[in-house]
């Protein structure tokens, strides 16, 4: 009985020993695990740490990214306005080269004409030495009294001369602010007609335009091929209607420089990408109408962008004139009976725009006389004074001559 005891207690005691053992063995393995766990904690948390860095890295540059982006679309954009100014000093410059041309010939008329009064005048000075040689075979005191008398005339010859200048330069001064006056008034009638020609002249040759509206028939007939009967039309509007703001929208610039009809000038660049695909999605009629809104408003209205209304001749297809907008007038009242106050009314306007038109061309043919014949009492003027100048001086001499 002892025996089994003490088996037992040696079993339970080699048992205990091997547990101990055991439990020294797992304890081992679970402090290499913990060891090894807080190792890729550590690593973890330093791939976590590393990775909050980059990602912070990456926004950084993507920030930066964005602002250099944005700053490249502003420069862009300086650059294209700049880009247009500079098409539009060049334009301005092409039209002031192109103005100067009457000016300059109209110079050329006026030195060719200076020669010549010019070569007059040394005719004239060399009759004067003539006369002043005759003089001086005279007596020393028929000679004074004579160059005395010629000078006294000449200096009445002068005072003359100098009054009709001041009085000519007062009428050309007249002139103008008559003239600045007659084409203000002009103006006043010409957005006068525009006001009231839509409910006068509505099937006439002469009638007011739109520059720069987008004409609406093409979209109406490629839509009415496109679309039902129930949606066409409303298709039509919101298409028209878009490119009506595109067409008014200062940044869409489809323009290029070309040179054309001996000069540089703003044309419609077809290899941009909104009128490329215009043209293949909406047929031909719709790219023509587009353009046609786009060289008007550009001509019309390129600093605003938005439609003008002008009086246009519509047969002709051109600018109307005020003249024929008048005459178009008067021929509708002489087909209808005046019976309206209104029309009365109207009549006493078209008559008195026409005499301030007529004042205008008369006022204009009165000026350029008046310029010329201020030419010539200048030109007068100046050969008065030289002559002078020449008798006191042979004067002096003869004086001198004489006392000695």
């Amino acid at each position: 009985m002892e025996n089994d005891i003490s088996e037992e207690i040696r079993k339970a005691r080699r048992l205990a020993i091997s547990l101990a053992k055991e439990v020294d063995f797992k304890n081992q393995k679970l402090w290499e695990l913990e060891r090894k766990c807080d190792e890729t904690s550590a690593t973890l948390e330093r791939m976590v740490a590393e990775k909050n860095k980059l990602h912070q890295s990456y926004e950084k540059e993507m920030k930066k990214a964005q602002f250099i982006e944005l700053q490249n679309r502003k420069l862009k954009h300086d650059f294209e306005c700049e880009t247009r100014k500079m098409q539009l000093i060049e334009l301005e410059n092409e039209r002031l080269k192109q103005d100067l041309v009457p000016q300059r010939k109209e110079l050329e008329q006026r030195i060719k004409k200076l020669e010549k009064e010019e070569a007059q005048n040394d005719l004239e000075r060399r009759n004067l030495l003539v006369e002043k040689q005759k003089l001086k075979a005279l007596t020393p005191l028929q000679s004074d009294c004579g160059v005395t008398i010629q000078i006294d005339d000449l200096k009445k010859k002068l005072v003359d001369k100098d009054d009709e200048l001041n009085d000519m330069e007062a009428l050309n001064q007249a002139l103008i602010l008559r003239e600045h006056m007659s084409n203000h008034e002009l103006q006043d009638a010409r957005k006068e007609l525009i006001s009231v020609l839509p409910n006068l002249l509505d099937a006439t040759t002469i009638r007011v335009k739109r520059m720069g509206e987008v004409h609406q028939k093409p979209f109406q007939d490629v839509c009415l091929q496109k679309f039902s009967l129930e949606e066409w039309e409303v298709r039509s509007v919101e298409l028209s209607s878009l490119w009506q703001e595109k067409v008014n929208n200062p940044s869409w610039q489809p323009f290029m420089k070309a040179f054309k009809n001996g000069k540089w000038q703003e044309v419609i660049n077809e290899d941009d990408s909104k009128l490329k695909e215009l043209r293949s999605q909406w047929g031909e009629a719709v790219y023509s109408a587009v353009v046609d809104s786009l060289l008007e408003i550009n001509e019309y209205n390129p600093s605003g962008r938005y439609a003008v209304s002008e009086l246009w001749n519509f047969k002709q297809g051109r600018k109307a004139s005020l003249k024929e907008a008048i005459q178009c007038i008067i021929q509708q009242l002489k087909n209808v009976k005046p019976l309206k106050r209104r029309s009365h009314q109207l009549q006493g306007k078209i008559h008195q725009m026409t005499v301030i038109e007529a004042e205008v061309v008369g006022t204009q043919e009165q000026f350029q006389v008046l310029h010329s014949s201020i030419l010539f009492i200048m030109m007068n003027h100046v050969c008065a004074i030289r002559v002078i100048e020449g008798v006191l001086g042979e004067s002096v001499c003869v004086l001198m001559k004489f006392s000695s």
